[in-house]
């Protein structure tokens, strides 16, 4: 491998053919749930502050070399010429070039709870430790297994002290009850994890219009699942998705967010936090007469994930569809099951209690923490700078300048679409401390394909759409920066939200014998009867102790990209 790249570059870009197919591939690792935010994947991101190879510390001392050990994802990316997920040419190159000597340890992503808990109990967990869960981060914190960096960052770090000055809102995010702060946050512009996507080709066939209300997305709805509008002469069509990320994209519209990540409503009103029951009845009253009115599937409770009715959307048959962003490939698949056909992003209908956006994603994500038993924290310190450099996360992203790409007028211009998807597409869970500009440069498409052109079309209209202060998020704050709430309580919460959530569903397609009305009295019964009272003035308190120091929705509108 050639030796370090050339340094200092700093303009990104979030949509070349090559980023796109680094992205494609992330996207098919991923849960599904772009609301974490990933979309916990973000492809593009890209580092601030000092942009030197290896950090230098804050004294002129001569570094020592440090020894120590990281956890990395491992989802099954790498090909197998490549290596493995912990011995491949980018641990190397880190290395190589990095300040530590870094033995890492592969994590399975969708259980390294358990990995990670294993590795504790043998004190065997690495020193730095990659984690996208706020829960299990928070238990780390109450457990003291992380130690706090406060003191790291001022001795030790160049690269991450600049960023906290940059954007002190992460500091506000990373400071716990004790006043210290035991995670490493990354940086990105906000933008849309959720969507609504509608049949513009249905509609000109039927003669609708765009529905702006919710009351005419119902009837638009009812009417796509009714009035033959692929023109088959069979009765065979959807007019909306109720299942995974289409039940919650509804329940925005209504100002509610029970749906979303198992959390209770709560939301200010009057300056007040409100726990909002009317606003839950509401939403999934609404959800009763779409499925009454045929605009639904009738096993939608079964497709937890919303894999068939993506599918259901990719092949024809639905027409007004929540789901996340949409890839190249998922446009070509459209396009080639449908063709003449065509569809598009549509702002969230008003409803009865204002215009709101579905989910935006979190721009101050904390992905990174220092293992307590680590022997050499500043040698962890130096390397969590080095990963977050921008030199290192540009390498990290598009490989090595002059072989995988080149620069051309501050864009990324992959050489060799195969080499780079070989070499370079699995590096995403290297960069989980990789910070984007929000005047990051926004490049032409090279050669762009059809698909690429409407997948850029629909990412500007969402982030127009959504990202606005004028339909914001009906949320407190982003989900993951809630605060913790006490084991007891939070145990009160989850048994609590499954009866809920079982009882509101129940509601939905029981027709006339269980009405959402029912549903309601019997949830708050049995919240009650949890202790529910406890939780809400737990959240009412903070709340009040907290609200003008906390970081709330309204601050994520000031990581909007510079357009």
């Amino acid at each position: 491998m050639r030796g370090t790249k050339k340094r200092g570059k700093g303009l990104w870009l979030t949509a070349i053919a090559g980023i796109m197919l680094l992205a494609m591939v992330l996207a098919g690792c991923s849960n599904g749930n772009n609301n974490d935010p990933a979309a916990e994947e973000t492809a593009g991101t890209v580092g601030e502050g000092n942009s030197s190879s290896t950090p230098a510390a804050a004294t002129d001392e001569p570094v020592k070399r440090g020894k120590i050990t990281s956890s990395i994802y491992d989802r099954g990316l790498v090909p197998k010429e490549e290596g493995t997920i912990t011995d491949n040419r980018w641990t190397k190159w880190i290395n190589e070039n990095g300040p530590a000597d870094v033995k890492f340890e592969a994590i399975p992503r969708w259980d390294s709870k358990t990995k990670f808990n294993v590795m504790f109990a043998s004190n065997s967990a690495p020193d730095v430790i990659f984690e996208y869960d706020k829960a299990y981060r928070d238990q780390l914190v109450a457990q003291k297994q992380i130690q706090p960096i406060d003191e790291l960052i001022e001795k030790y770090s160049t690269t991450y002290k600049s960023l906290l000055e940059k954007y002190p809102e992460i500091r506000k995010i990373a400071t716990r009850e004790d006043g210290k702060m035991y995670e490493f946050a990354h940086v990105t512009p906000t933008g849309p994890n959720h969507r609504l996507y509608i049949r513009t080709d249905w509609l000109e066939k039927l003669g609708l219009d765009t529905p702006k209300t919710s009351d005419e997305l119902l009837s638009t709805a009812i009417a796509f699942a009714k009035d033959d509008p692929d023109g088959n002469g069979k009765a065979d069509t959807y007019g909306i998705n109720l299942s995974f990320i289409g039940g919650m994209v509804v329940d925005y519209m209504f100002g509610d967010v029970f749906t979303i990540y198992e959390k209770i409503p709560w939301h200010v009103e009057d300056g007040k936090l409100v726990h909002d029951w009317e606003r839950t009845r509401q939403a999934f009253d609404y959800m009763k007469q779409l499925y009454d009115g045929g605009a639904v599937d009738k096993g939608f409770l079964a497709d937890s994930q919303g894999e068939k009715a993506k599918q259901d959307w990719l092949n024809g048959k639905l027409g007004i569809y929540g789901g996340s962003g949409m890839s190249s490939s998922d446009i070509e698949a459209f396009s080639e099951n449908n063709p003449d056909s065509d569809f598009t992003v549509i702002p969230l209908p008003e409803g009865p209690n204002g215009a709101f956006s579905p989910a935006i994603g979190n721009p101050v994500q904390m992905t990174t923490a220092i293992n307590s038993a680590a022997k050499d924290p500043e040698a962890a310190m130096r390397f969590i700078d080095f990963m977050a450099d921008p030199a290192t996360v540009e390498t990290l992203q598009y490989g090595i300048e002059g072989e995988t790409y080149n620069m051309v007028e501050g864009c990324p211009q992959i050489i060799d679409q195969d080499k780079f998807k070989q070499e370079v597409s699995y590096t995403g869970d290297f960069r989980m401390l990789a910070n984007k500009p929000l005047d990051a440069k926004v490049c032409p498409l090279i050669d762009p394909t059809p698909a690429q052109v409407k997948s850029r079309e629909l990412l500007e209209l969402s982030q127009k759409y959504y990202v606005s202060e004028d339909r914001p998020e009906p949320y407190l704050t982003v989900p993951e920066l809630m605060p913790a709430l006490p084991s007891e309580m939070q145990l009160v919460v989850t048994n609590a939200f499954k009866t809920i959530l079982d009882n509101f569903q129940k509601s939905i397609v029981s027709g006339s014998s269980y009405t959402p009305d029912q549903a309601l009295q019997e949830s708050q019964a049995a919240w009650d009867r949890a202790g529910g009272a406890k939780i809400d003035e737990w959240y009412e308190n903070w709340y009040n102790e907290n609200k003008d120091t906390a970081f709330l929705t309204k601050d994520m509108y000031k990581f909007m990209p510079v357009q």
